[in-house]
Order: structure tokens, then sequence, then C-alpha cells
């Protein structure tokens, strides 16, 4: 056995080592050990530099992608669609890798335990989180506190007029700045993110009392007789090689399926201890997707529309999202789930905008197709639009389209179901574990929730001379929701669920799991409810204040 000396692992400084280059068999002793860097799992690791501790940070992947690791995450599927290994990367940055960086904050209602929404209710609150926020946001790549949301329109240079509505408020999304510099090459296409992997690296690699492991899945918990303890993993890699690691305290952050299929294949006395009370893969949420309305409108009101709900994309630093968010009272009187909405505009096949795109991709592929020339000539015929939208993308200002397709998109909260689960398949995987089964279910007040907003907020846009909306079909039908109706968002929510009482969650108020004394989950699996918020802000304040109290136990 070898342990964590201060000059570094076995007097090195190479401190991010592939498991695969590594002697087989070892047995690696550290304070604390974290699986999976992802935001939460890098942010951990992070948060540990210069604490004196010793912290091994176990990552499947590599430093890029890879087919054969990214196949470890095929699964089965039995419920509304999910494809197993979209959405969810191995490699160090995981999914973050790919991060659109869209944040905010969850609102004070998702944490009640509210009466019309079963098993709601978080065990902490929103003012218990506002510091580890804060945090999150400059984890993010926020250099700036956040200015409030009524002083946004004014930054944009917008005159965002009054909604006079009680079930509709405007919303603000801020997007983390990218973490390398945006140019001209990125004209047309979503600007450089803020990618965890390329700015963490470094940092983690310098730090003498971090190393991470790459190449390294985690394949079996070991614990105590009675399983209340973990007392060392044991991680492998395809090509066979092994090593053993003990740590004092252990954090397993692979993502809200991945957590679950870990455990689930964990050894009987220490998968006993975690799910005496069977909560282990249920209530798996995401936050559903999809088209409500589309709006009719004159092509003045379309312009102003554009002006004002939509992603403002502008050349460097913070950038802003105005949408729609479904407001508390709203919530409260019609017994509703919380939900976002956005405006999502489409040039139309037949437009000059679409007729520059395809050019542009046939030249950038040198691959000429029949209709080159009748596109031109629509670009001609149409140059003083081309030209003035391209000349506001590269000064940070929304396009105008002339006659969008315009786009009502909703993301909605679930109402926890302890039906949509995650079990075990009976199919293995190459290191012989059981792969994921899914079964993600969609309720009928996640429908009612969507037909109520999607009326809220077709009011507020008629009041305001915006147009009209035409709702979408599935709001008002009789059939089940489909996968053309609500899909996905990669946000794996709830099916390790937070809870103070074992019998209603599989972790506690401090993300340590239930039964298991040296154990910690991290990720939107712990997450009781989702709001409508994007996660991962909420990720990443979770593990700040996780990390917090790991050092006070340690120096306690």
């Amino acid at each position: 056995m070898f342990e964590y000396g201060r000059s570094g692992w076995l007097g090195s400084r190479i401190l991010i080592e592939d498991l695969k280059g590594l002697e087989t068999g070892k047995t690696l002793s550290v304070d604390i050990c974290v699986v999976g860097a992802g935001p939460a799992g890098i942010t951990i690791a992070n948060e540990f530099i210069g604490s004196g501790l010793s912290v091994c940070l176990v990552e499947s992947g590599g430093l890029s992608d890879e087919l054969e690791t990214q196949a470890l995450y095929q699964g089965e599927n039995i419920g509304h669609p999910v494809v197993m290994d979209e959405g969810r990367y191995r490699l160090f940055g995981g999914a973050a890798t790919r991060w659109g960086g869209r944040c905010a904050v969850l609102d004070p209602i998702d944490f009640e335990a509210r009466d019309w929404v079963r098993k709601s209710g978080w065990p902490v609150d929103l003012e218990m989180l506002r510091p580890y926020y804060e945090r999150a946001k400059h984890a993010s790549n926020f250099a700036e506190p956040w200015i409030p949301d009524e002083e946004v329109p004014e930054t944009l240079g917008i005159d965002l007029p009054l909604f006079n509505s009680i079930n509709v408020n405007p919303f603000v999304w801020r997007v983390a700045p990218g973490d390398i510099p945006s140019s001209l090459k990125n004209l047309g296409r979503p600007r450089p993110r803020f990618d965890w992997g390329r700015a963490y690296r470094d940092p983690l690699k310098a730090d003498p009392r971090t190393h991470v492991l790459l190449h390294a899945n985690l394949k079996a918990l070991a614990g105590n007789e009675d399983g209340s303890r973990i007392e060392s993993i044991m991680v492998e890699s395809l090509t066979g090689a092994s090593m053993t690691i003990k740590a004092v305290r252990f954090v397993i952050c692979c993502g809200g399926i991945e957590n679950i299929r870990l455990l689930l294949n964990a050894p009987s006395n220490i998968l006993h201890k975690l799910n005496q009370h069977d909560n282990l893969g249920r209530y798996l949420a995401q936050h559903p997707r999809g088209c409500i309305a589309t709006l009719d409108t004159t092509p003045e009101a379309a312009a102003r529309l554009q002006n004002l709900f939509t992603d403002f994309l502008r050349p460097s630093g913070v950038q802003y999202e105005v949408g729609f968010a479904l407001s508390e009272s709203a919530q409260r009187e019609n017994g509703l789930l919380n939900a976002s909405a956005a405006m999502y505009y489409a040039a139309r096949p037949e437009s000059a905008w679409k007729a520059a795109a395809r050019l542009r991709e046939a030249v950038t592929t040198a691959k000429p197709y029949g209709g080159m020339l009748r596109d031109g000539g629509q670009i001609v015929g149409e140059s003083g639009s081309v030209v003035a939208n391209t000349w506001r993308r590269i000064q940070g200002v929304p396009m105008i389209l002339p006659n969008p397709i315009a786009s009502l998109i909703v993301d909605l909260e679930q109402e926890p179901n302890s039906d949509s689960r995650i079990t075990l398949s009976a199919e293995k995987d190459p290191l012989g574990m059981q792969r994921a089964k899914v079964d993600w279910r969609i309720s009928e007040i996640e429908r009612t929730t969507a037909r109520y907003f999607s009326g809220f907020i077709g009011d507020v846009l008629k009041r305001l001379g915006l147009g009209q909306t035409q709702p979408s079909e599935w709001l008002n039908s009789n059939r089940p929701v489909g996968g053309d109706d609500l899909h996905g968002t990669y946000h794996f929510i709830g099916a390790t669920r937070m809870a103070k009482d074992p019998r209603d969650g599989v972790v506690d108020e401090n993300c340590r799991a239930h039964g298991v004394t040296n154990l910690y989950l991290a990720g939107c699996s712990v997450f009781p409810t989702g709001g409508h918020a994007n996660p991962t802000l909420t990720i990443l304040a979770l593990a700040i204040r996780l990390a917090d109290h790991l050092r006070a136990e340690v120096a306690n």
C-alpha cells in the first residue's frame, strides 16, 4: 500500500495520471476520494486545494471523448423517451465540457412543502443556500456579482413593458462567460462556453495534495461487516488495470442516472443500508421541455418581440436571456408546478437567412448542392436584411428575422413520482456491472401546468400587442404525452433525493447517505424537487456546501 505524502504521489509532482498506464493491483490511501470529475466533483476537489487534506479525484474517461468509454452509459429505457448515452459525457469535465452556461437560482417556493405537490419540500431553504450560490457563481466564471433583474433591461438597452399580470413574471437567465475569447470565427454560431475540464485542469494539477486519476471506473465498493461504512473502492480501466482506493470519506458525483446505477450494483450489505426504505432510484424527474404555443403576429410586432424576449448574444461578458416565469401566486391559486418559458425564432425555409446558412455550409464542407444559384439570388434580393443581421450579431444585438416562426418553449418542474425510477437491467457492461434501466414518467399535473402557463402568457402577449398565441395540440388532448410533445433536458433529478428522515429519501440535508456514515452524494440526483431553473448552479452551491461540511467534520 502507498499513501499520499506531502511531496506528492510516490514523491512525484505529476498529479494527473492515467490508470491504464499504472501498475495494476496497487492500494492507495487518501483523506477524501471523489468519484466523478464533472462540475460537482471538480468543484469539490477545487474547494480542498490548500486545505492540507489529500484528495483523489477519480474519472472514468480521459481528457477527450472516447467511444468505448462513452458506451458505458448505454442502458435500457422502458418509459418516456430517454437516450441513455446522450447528454452525459464520460471525460474530465463531464457534461460541463459542453455546458451552455445558462444559470438561474431556484425560487423560494421550490424549497417549500407544497400541499398540492406530493413529496415536495427540501430540508434546506433558499436563505441557507444563498452564500453558496454566490460562491457557485464565481466558480462558474461570473467575475462580478449579478445585477438585480430589474436593472437587466437597461443594461441590454431594451424597454421591457409591464406585464400587469398576477400569473406571469418576466424572467432573466444569465449565461456564464466563456473561458476562451470569442471571435468572428464564431459568427452565426454559439460562442465559446465555459468548459470545466479546460478551466480547472491546471489548478488541480498544480496542487500537491490533489491527484486526478483518469480512466478509472468505479467497479466495486467494499464496506465493514454491516455495510454502515465504506472502507475502500476498487477502480478499473477498460484495459483491465485496477487500483484499490482507501479513504476516510467518499463522495460519488457521477450524474443523476449513474449515481444510482453504481449504488444499485453495490454489495448487498451496503445496499441494504442505503436502501432500507426502497427510495434509491425512485422519484426520477427532469425538466420536460416542449412547445406550448406558436405565435401569429405582424412584421412590426415580430420585430418588437425579438428585441424583447430572446437570447442576447453579447460579444463578451455575461449573456442574458429574457423570457417568462409562472408566478408563485398562480402556482398556489391553481395547484400548479413551477415553470418558465422562452421565445425561440426560426427563419422560414424560403428566407434569405436560411439561404445564407445553406451556402455557408456548402462552402465550409466543400459540398455544393443544386439550389445554390437560387439561394444566391434570394440573398441578393434580401441583402439588406442579411447584412443588417450580420452586423447585429457582430455587435451582440439580437437578429431580427422579417417573418419568423415564433415558438414558445416551456421548461417544467415535475411532481415527484415514485414509479418514475431507475433500476438495473439484466445486461452487463464490459466491466461486468449491470447497466441502468430507466422508466421516466410524465404526469398529468405537468400537462395541466403547461396548459395554464400557455394561456397566461398568451394573455400577456395579446395585451401588449405582440400577437396571438396558438396553443399546442397536446395541451388539451386526452392522449398520453409523447416524446414529440415533451422531451428530456438531461437534467436527471431526484433519484437519490435529500430528506431528513430516511423513510423519505436517500441522503440527509448534508448529502450524506442515510445508513452509511462516510458516503456522500452530489449532483441534481439529490434534489427533492427541481423547480424550473437549470440545475448546474444549484448543483455547485450544494457541492461547495458539502465541501465546507466535510472540512468541518475533519476539523472536529
